[in-house]
């Protein structure tokens, strides 16, 4: 069973756009490097963001969580926002 993991990111007015795309680009890569699906940026707002990451399956997830916890606690606030919220949890239903 898929395990998704959703995070909020707020960004204030001055962020670059171009950096922002740039970062999430990055790091999608790295965790879909360590074993994710996939990985989507959504812009919800012009200040706010999802991060939302697939994996196999919640083991994937228990192996890479220390560094994708690492690599949200590190992204610089000028070019990938503030982090406000996170979870997780298996997925019910897949299509």
């Amino acid at each position: 069973m898929a395990y998704v993991t959703v995070s909020s990111w707020t960004y204030d007015a001055s962020l670059n756009e171009t950096a922002l795309i740039a970062s999430a680009r990055d790091k999608l890569n790295q965790i879909k490097a360590m074993g994710a699906v996939g990985g989507h940026l959504v812009r919800i707002s012009p200040t706010e963001g999802l991060i939302v990451m697939i994996y196999p399956d919640e083991g994937t997830w228990n192996r890479v969580r220390d560094t994708v916890l690492h690599i949200r606690k590190d992204t610089d606030p000028a070019e990938g926002g503030t982090m406000t919220h996170a979870m997780g949890g298996p997925a019910s239903v897949s299509v």
